[in-house]
């Protein structure tokens, strides 16, 4: 999955134009959202983290399997920036599922240039997330 999962964590990074990206996975408690493939300037920290679904925009994501977009002024959970990672401008998040089923979440986290993300850039995302989907399924035989 890595290396293919990253090429398309790539390619949605780049479509989205955002500085960077990262596919969240769910726990098997089901409880946290695993940092597990980035594409970035600090993978190392990103691939390292854990945040509570019930205190981040990606468990919202999660919870609720719809894609969120938020601004400079939104709640985001702070454990990215606290370990060393960029500071989350805006950030866009998109839903990863298997068979109809959650298995994750991407996002990808501040516009190159500035500014917010376009309805267009969610799109671009959710599409690779749904790649994510099957690349994950195939991976794991499902």
């Amino acid at each position: 999955m890595a290396g293919l999962g990253r090429r398309v964590l790539a390619r949605a990074v780049e479509d989205c134009r955002a500085e960077e990206g990262t596919l969240w996975l769910l726990s098997e408690d089901r409880e946290r959202m695993e940092g597990t493939v980035n594409i970035g300037r600090t993978p190392e920290v990103m691939e390292s983290l854990s945040v509570p679904i019930t205190q981040s925009v990606v468990g919202m994501v999660a919870s609720t399997g719809v894609s969120a977009s938020i601004g400079p002024d939104d709640y985001h959970h702070p454990v990215a920036t606290r370990a060393g990672a960029a500071d989350t401008l805006a950030m866009i998040a998109a839903p990863v599922l298997i068979k109809g089923k959650l298995a994750g979440v991407v996002s990808a986290i501040n516009p190159r240039g500035g500014g917010l993300f376009s309805a267009e850039d969610l799109e671009r995302l959710s599409f690779n997330a749904y790649l994510l989907g099957l690349i994950l399924a195939d991976t794991h035989g499902l």
